[in-house]
């Protein structure tokens, strides 16, 4: 079997899942060929790093602009719409030689932008190779949804409403889960991990986590439970975020809960096993991992947009708690460890969410789409999104840019 995996690397998670795909492949068949192609910087390593780097200091510096951009994203403004189509179809064409080249059995995206290319792939260079788009969240923002895609993956039922109101048609959409690595499930012993981090298995282990980049108000939180009187200890893993990991170190020095600081990590399932909650951002991967480890959820700093989203679906199924009022952190760790039954009822509803067999279930869906690429029975409509494919004149497009731009520039900071 040979595969090609298109992502792009803005955040951790759209990569991990492609990771995870292609590492159950290899272990259905060694003798299978997958690649991943870090998409951008394939294309164009300059696009990639204005793009990417443009994503990354806006969620960092200005994170209400990065949700304003999202919402008004998800709406049908024709320019934007068609803007986009063009840049996309433009950019789609660079892909078309590795295409050939590869001789793919089957592409699959974890990134909404690669999930718009497979579609244009399909559309513009009739393209009869079966296409499948993983949606790395938990909730499906329009971005995602294309014609020609031939199945989606979900990770839960209450997208599948969503999707279909926007034309994805139900038999193309599998709620198999996000995949994660297969040496996530390794076990480890609690006792073993907390005795090499110097903290005690007796304590209850506070793991507070904010993604691969270690974003959201960490410092804050870990003041607000030094702060608290009973007896917990800590465990930080900070991603790559170098700053943050000094500032906790000078912290610590001070502080009277036993704490272990951890920059980045292949190992957060180690330290998830160990811990009685998780304190985190909720990125979709985040919260599949927890999901699988039955580790309870607190969720702080979700980033505007798509994080906000995922939090939402949180709180409304009941699986985790609300930590966004930083300032009632250490209150809200001090009534659950008065009333711990709330942590143990939010790990039994785990059950009905946790996917642990995602990865090989994919595997299977996989071979499935393969055996049927010689037709187009299970294949989403043209009418979905057909707009942006219509043949657009590109110098209306670009007389318009300005003007829309200009114009959305004053709706998002008006708004604020």
């Amino acid at each position: 079997m040979k595969v090609l995996i298109f992502s792009v690397s803005a955040g951790g998670g759209h990569g991990h899942a492609a990771e995870a795909i292609k590492n159950y492949i290899k272990l259905e068949n060694s003798n299978s060929e997958v690649r991943i192609i870090d998409t951008l910087k394939y294309i164009n390593p300059v696009i990639d790093k204005v793009v990417i780097g443009s994503y990354l200091k806006t969620l960092k510096v200005t994170p209400f602009l990065y949700g304003k951009l999202y919402s008004y994203s998800e709406g049908s403004d024709p320019i934007a719409v068609a803007l986009a189509s063009k840049l996309i179809e433009a950019l789609t064409s660079k892909l078309l030689p590795l295409i050939d080249d590869f001789n793919a059995d089957i592409l699959i995206s974890t990134h909404s932008f690669t999930t718009e290319m497979l579609s244009v792939l399909k559309f513009k260079y009739n393209m009869k190779i079966p296409c499948m788009s993983i949606i790395t969240d938990f909730y499906p923002h329009s971005t995602w949804l294309h014609p020609y895609i031939n199945a989606y993956v979900v990770s839960n039922k209450d997208m599948i409403e969503k999707m279909v109101s926007e034309g994805i048609k139900s038999e193309t959409i599998y709620d198999l889960g996000i995949p994660v690595n297969p040496d996530f499930h390794k076990k480890y012993s609690k006792e073993n991990t907390l005795n090499e981090l110097n903290l005690s298995a007796s304590k209850f282990t506070i793991l507070i986590m904010g993604g691969s980049l270690g974003m959201g108000k960490i410092k804050d939180i870990y003041e607000q439970l030094n702060e608290i009187a009973d007896d917990i200890q800590i465990i930080i893993i900070t991603g790559k975020n170098k700053k943050l990991y000094s500032e906790l170190l000078k912290l610590k020095k001070d502080s009277l809960k036993a704490t272990s600081i951890i920059g980045f990590t292949d190992h957060v399932n180690k330290y998830m096993q160990c811990s009685d909650i998780l304190l985190t951002k909720s990125g979709g991967l985040t919260i599949t991992e927890a999901l699988i480890c039955n580790l309870p959820l607190g969720i702080f700093s979700p980033i505007p947009g798509q994080e906000e989203r995922n939090a939402e679906f949180l709180f409304k199924n009941k699986l985790a708690i609300d930590f966004t009022d930083i300032s009632k952190c250490g209150e809200n760790i001090e009534r659950l460890l008065k009333y711990p039954e709330k942590l143990t009822n939010i790990a039994k509803s785990y059950t009905d969410f946790s996917k642990p067999d995602s990865g090989y279930n994919i595997v299977k869906l996989i071979h499935s789409l393969i055996d049927k690429k010689n037709t187009n029975s299970n294949i989403n409509s043209p009418s979905v999104k057909s707009r942006l494919y219509e043949k657009e004149d590109i110098r209306t497009l670009i007389k318009s840019a300005g003007e829309y731009f200009l114009k959305t520039a004053n709706k998002l900071f008006e708004s604020n």
